[in-house]
């Protein structure tokens, strides 16, 4: 979740609060698909044993993925508890010698240094380094020579209509459209290698997830103080991707190779 400021100790939890509830179906949280991450994944082209970061990790489904398929060692960073601990369990019941570590922190705290990875990951979670153009240069410069970095982020279908930029709190210039979201990477010194955006399947079904699973709390929580503000959160939520984001928001994957 990208904030357009710092937010407060309490708004952080409130915001890790709703979309760990929101997200409690999804295995990734985002409007991807199994297939279309294994597809994405093989593009990485990982040696046997590589060093993986991904940072915004969720319930680290991509990195027990690289873990199973390639014998990759990875590294998780999220700051929402409760997907971590998902992570973890996913990876002792599925990879339990893959060695993966997965930690509760800001991905600025966390201390990586320079070309150590072969592959970094940040899908979903770009606000980690301020937004997409500064994710790239981040994890451009964790990764080796010819390491390859895979991002995540919406994008703009057609020009967004000023209630929905309202409805999600962001301004025209914070997301940019598909091509200039390929064009970002080159303008990093990176050298495209694909990508791949989610359809509307993908995203009807990660909307849908999303919402019940919140009304679905509300509905069976009345005891829960927060109950009915989530419930009001979720339908002006569920109205303006009805409304307007079907239209107007897309989602890509990019993998491109450092030089």
């Amino acid at each position: 979740m990208a904030f357009r400021m710092t937010p407060s100790a309490a708004t952080l939890t409130d915001q890790l609060r709703f979309t760990t509830i929101a997200h409690r179906d999804h295995v990734f949280l985002n409007p991807l698909s199994g297939p279309k991450v294994d597809q994405v994944l093989s593009m990485l082209e990982l040696p046997q044993g590589a060093r993986v970061l991904d940072v915004g990790c969720g319930k680290g489904e991509m990195l027990v993925r690289l873990a199973g398929r390639f014998g990759a060692r990875g590294i998780g960073v999220d700051l929402n508890p409760a997907f971590i601990a998902d992570a973890r369990a996913r990876a002792e019941s599925r990879v339990p010698q893959a060695g993966l570590a997965f930690h509760v922190q800001p991905a600025c705290d966390f201390p990586a240094t320079p070309g150590s990875f072969d592959a970094t990951l940040c899908v979903g979670s770009t606000g980690a380094y301020g937004g997409y153009r500064g994710a790239l240069r981040a994890l451009s410069g964790l990764v080796r020579p010819h390491g390859r970095v895979l991002v995540g982020e919406r994008f703009w279908r057609r020009h967004p209509h000023p209630d929905y930029l309202a409805a999600l709190d962001l301004g025209l210039d914070d997301l940019l459209d598909h091509q200039r979201n390929v064009r970002a990477g080159e303008e990093a010194g990176l050298v495209p290698i694909c990508t791949a955006v989610s359809t509307e399947d993908e995203w009807d079904h990660y909307e849908g997830l999303y919402a019940s699973a919140v009304e679905e709390h509300a509905a069976g929580h009345p005891e829960d103080a927060e109950a009915e503000a989530m419930w009001k959160r979720i339908r002006r939520h569920r109205e303006a991707w009805e409304h307007w984001g079907r239209d107007t928001l897309g989602f890509g994957l990019y993998v491109f190779q450092k030089k």
